[in-house]
C-alpha cells in the first residue's frame, strides 16, 4: 500500500530483505525508524507538553512527502468548504447512520461533502493523499485512517467523531501538525450498538463496538469545525463567494 511513499526518500530501487535470506550483508550507513506503536514515540502515547503545537519537524515531513510525491495543493474553487467523511468498512467502529449524517451536511450550501473509504484496494495511497491535501474538514471515528491528519492543509480541522477512550492519540497528532481538532464531548448522543466485551479476545473496550451518532450533536461539532476553518488566517477566503464571507 505504501510502496509509492519510498519515492519521497530515495531514488534507488527497493530491495526486499528476503533477497538476502541466509546471506551476510555489510551496510556502511543505515537509518532505522521508530516502531509505529513504540511507547513515547512520535505518534502513539506521545506525552506532549501542554500548549505544544505546530511542530516544525512534523510540518516539514508533511511538506516533503507531498512535494516529492507530486501531490497537488488545491484551494476551494466554488466558495464551499471541502468536507471529507472517512467511512469505515471494518468490523468495528462503524458509524451505522453515516448516510443520514452525510445527507444532513449536503443540505448546507457552504459545504462540498464527499465520502471516502481509504482502503488500498479502492484507492491508492497517492490518491488518498491527493484527496486529503484538498480537504478543509476531515471527519472520521477513531482509527488509523486519521493519520491522514498529517497531510491536511495548514488551515484544516480534524473532527474525530469519537476517540473511543483514546483521548490524546489524534488530538496530539492534530496539535503537532498545527491543524484544528474537534471531538465528541461526553457520551450523550452516542449509542453503542453492541455490548462491550462480547467479542472474543477483545475484552471490554470502546474500540470494539459500532455506533450511531445523534445528528443534532454531530451538526454542532461540524459547525465548530466550519468556524475554525473560516477564521483561520491562512484560509484562502478570496475563493469564497462574497455573500458567504464572515
Amino acid at each position: 500500500m505504501f510502496g509509492d511513499t519510498w519515492r519521497a526518500f530515495t531514488d534507488h530501487p527497493l530491495i526486499h530483505l528476503k533477497n538476502y535470506d541466509g546471506k551476510r550483508v555489510c551496510v556502511r550507513e543505515a537509518i532505522f525508524p521508530l516502531l509505529p506503536r513504540i511507547a513515547l514515540g512520535l505518534y502513539y502515547n506521545l506525552p506532549l507538553v501542554p500548549g505544544c503545537k505546530n511542530s516544525g519537524l512534523v510540518r516539514a515531513f508533511s511538506r516533503h512527502v507531498l512535494y516529492r510525491l507530486g501531490i497537488d495543493h488545491g484551494q476551494p474553487q466554488d466558495g464551499r468548504l471541502r468536507v471529507t467523511f472517512l467511512s469505515r468498512t471494518t468490523q468495528f467502529r462503524q458509524v451505522l447512520n453515516e448516510d443520514q449524517l452525510l445527507a444532513q451536511l449536503r443540505t448546507d450550501p457552504r459545504l462540498h461533502v464527499s465520502k471516502v473509504d481509504y482502503k488500498h484496494r479502492k484507492m491508492s495511497f497517492l490518491e488518498q493523499l491527493q484527496h486529503t491535501q484538498n480537504t478543509d474538514i476531515f471527519i472520521g471515528i477513531h482509527g488509523a485512517g486519521l493519520t491522514h491528519t498529517l497531510f491536511l492543509p495548514d488551515w484544516a480541522c480534524l473532527l474525530e467523531i469519537y476517540n473511543c477512550g483514546d483521548e490524546p492519540c489524534y488530538r496530539n497528532l492534530a496539535a503537532l501538525r498545527g491543524v484544528g481538532y474537534v471531538t465528541w464531548e461526553g457520551s450523550a448522543g452516542l449509542t453503542q450498538m453492541d455490548e462491550l466485551g462480547t467479542h472474543k479476545g477483545r475484552g471490554d473496550y470502546d474500540k470494539f463496538v459500532n455506533y450511531t451518532v445523534n445528528p443534532t450533536e454531530f451538526r454542532w461539532l461540524v459547525e465548530k469545525a466550519i468556524m475554525y476553518v473560516f477564521n483561520h488566517p491562512a484560509f484562502p477566503s478570496t475563493h469564497m463567494h462574497p455573500k458567504e464571507e464572515l
